[in-house]
């Protein structure tokens, strides 16, 4: 439990501050990437805030951020948003699915573990995320491999073996189970 809490309380306060503005604005958000990984039990450096959003709220979701002195950065499955004032402000990714898919992410982990103050993808979308990422990205693998050992071992909520291996064949693809428990 100490472990989540102090993991928490690390999170920018204008994340908090961003939430609570899409969240007036009727736009939902879960809280994903780095800060998600934290919250699940594996602490670590992140330097931007990731956020899963309903497409179906795409359109509303950039004129805030224009709105709030963001500018676009990215397009495709997800968006980068840079602070037009603040150069040094951390960037924010918006990573756009379908309404189903958000509401699977936003489930309950079901396992006792505390509800976060921020909406938080749960442990397995988190999990497949990651795992989606090692089989598409070559030069985020070894942080996105460190990610997924780490929050197997060290995270709140468990998995039976063979789920992570649906899992690992689903979102991986062939190898990618017998890569992550590869110890070197």
């Amino acid at each position: 439990m100490l472990a989540w809490s102090a993991s928490f309380a690390m999170i920018p306060d204008f994340a908090h501050s961003l939430h609570d503005r899409f969240a007036r604005e009727g736009i939902p958000l879960l809280l994903a990437g780095g800060w998600a990984v934290c919250h699940h039990g594996y602490s670590r450096l992140t330097l931007d805030v990731d956020w899963v959003c309903p497409r179906s709220h795409e359109a509303a979701a950039i004129a805030l951020m224009d709105n709030l002195g963001f500018s676009k950065t990215t397009e495709g499955m997800a968006s980068r948003f840079k602070n037009r004032r603040h150069p040094a402000f951390p960037y924010v990714d918006l990573i756009w699915v379908d309404d189903v898919s958000f509401g699977k992410m936003a489930e309950p982990d079901g396992d006792g573990t505390p509800k976060p103050p921020v909406p938080t993808i749960n442990f397995r979308s988190l999990l497949a995320m990651k795992l989606f990422a090692l089989k598409d990205d070559e030069e985020r693998a070894h942080k996105d491999l460190l990610d997924i050992r780490f929050l197997l071992k060290y995270g709140h909520t468990r998995i039976p073996d063979e789920e992570f291996k649906t899992l690992c064949e689903r979102y991986a693809g062939p190898g990618a189970y017998e890569q992550v428990n590869h110890s070197s």
